[in-house]
């Protein structure tokens, strides 16, 4: 539900505020664009600096987690079986803090952003937790990204069902595509190419 502000700047604030040249409108349409500009900035944060996260937040991250599991324990994809409010509301939840884009009536995709600090994470994550299975990693990497993009303003509901949605929308593609980069690797090991025989000289 949209929230009405009403901010007292001081006359050098507001002059300040007025003349800012990277955003554009005028009063709460300048605030707001001024809120979506900061909110396209984060996260910038480098993978040692998520490794560092998802230590200091490993309790919870982990309670999300079990959280997304348990919707999966009622039914193979949950999402189906949402109302469309709940749906709607969640994705334009996800579209104010840029984790996504829409592209048409009713179609939207990840962002840029979230799919390249994705892709990372969920690298950074499988290789770290050696007993964590792919779609396990990927979950981790969409809750930790949800709670860095959305800057501590989603609650752990958003959080669960933006995990659910965007991996099964889009970003589980990324976890299957290494499970069966891993198996291969591990069939590699198991059987060794057999070296082809050197034809004799005649």
């Amino acid at each position: 539900m949209p929230k009405d502000l009403i901010v007292t700047l001081s006359d050098l604030e507001y002059e300040i505020f007025k003349k800012m040249k990277v955003v554009e409108g005028e009063d709460g349409d300048k605030l707001r664009n001024l809120f979506r500009l900061y909110v396209s900035t984060i996260p910038e944060l480098k993978s040692s600096e998520y490794a560092l996260k998802r230590v200091e937040n490993k309790d919870f991250i982990e309670e999300i987690l079990r959280d997304v599991w348990a919707e999966y324990e009622v039914t193979d994809n949950p999402t189906e079986h949402w109302k469309e409010d709940r749906i709607n509301k969640l994705m334009s939840d996800l579209v104010e803090v840029n984790v996504l884009i829409k592209t048409g009536e009713k179609q939207f995709m990840p962002t840029n952003k979230f799919r390249s600090i994705f892709k990372m994470l969920l690298h950074d994550i499988a290789t770290e937790s050696k007993d964590m299975d792919e779609y396990s990693a990927a979950c981790v990497a969409s809750i930790q990204l949800l709670m860095e993009f959305g800057g501590g303003g989603l609650d752990k509901e958003t959080i669960r069902d933006g995990t659910i949605l965007v991996n099964e929308g889009w970003m589980f593609v990324y976890a299957t595509a290494m499970k069966r980069a891993r198996e291969f690797m591990k069939t590699k090991k198991i059987f060794p190419e057999i070296a082809a025989p050197i034809p004799e000289s005649s």
